[in-house]
C-alpha cells in the first residue's frame, strides 16, 4: 500500500545543490537547494522549450523552479525563511548561480534515463547550451531510484 506521507520521497526523486560560495558564503555546503522531480507534463513543456532556443528554456526554468524547490536554507532574517519564489528570483540574478542550479539539476539521473526505440538508445534529459559553462560538484541526494 502507498501512503503519501511515507512513501512520496521514495517515488519523487530529488537533487540537493550545494552553492555556498556562489551566494558569497565559505563553503557550497553552507546554502543548499533541493529540487524534486520534474512533473510529467513541464517535462513535455521543457522539451519544447529547449527545441525554441535558450531564452525559452531559461524563461521556462524560472517560471518552473518555484513549484520545485523542496527545501533549501536560505533565509530573509534569522527567523524568516525566504519563500521558493524569492529563492528563485535570486537565483536567477546571477547568471552562475543560474547555471550551476539548471546544470546540475538537468544532470540529475531523472533527467539521464535512456530508453529505446528503433535500435537506438534516446537520453530523456535535455541539454542547455550552458552545459558545460558550470562544474557539477554536487551530488544526488540517493532519495528515489539511482536510474
Amino acid at each position: 500500500m502507498f501512503i503519501k506521507t511515507k512513501n512520496y520521497d521514495q517515488c519523487i526523486q530529488k537533487v540537493r545543490i550545494e552553492i555556498g560560495t556562489l551566494v558569497g558564503l565559505e563553503k557550497d555546503n553552507e546554502a543548499f537547494i533541493t529540487l524534486k522531480e520534474i512533473p510529467t507534463i513541464q517535462m513535455m513543456e521543457l522539451k519544447e522549450s529547449y527545441e525554441k532556443g535558450e531564452k525559452e528554456l531559461m524563461n521556462f526554468f524560472k517560471n518552473l523552479l518555484p513549484s520545485i524547490i523542496s527545501e533549501h536554507n536560505f533565509y530573509e532574517t534569522e527567523q524568516k525563511k525566504m519563500s521558493s519564489s524569492d529563492l528563485a528570483s535570486l537565483i536567477f540574478e546571477s547568471i552562475e548561480l543560474t547555471q550551476k542550479v539548471i546544470n546540475t539539476y538537468t544532470n540529475a539521473s531523472f533527467f539521464t534515463r535512456q530508453q529505446r526505440k528503433g535500435g537506438k538508445l534516446l537520453p530523456s534529459a535535455v541539454k542547455s547550451s550552458m552545459e558545460d559553462t558550470a562544474p557539477n560538484s554536487t551530488k544526488n541526494t540517493g532519495i528515489g531510484s539511482s536510474t
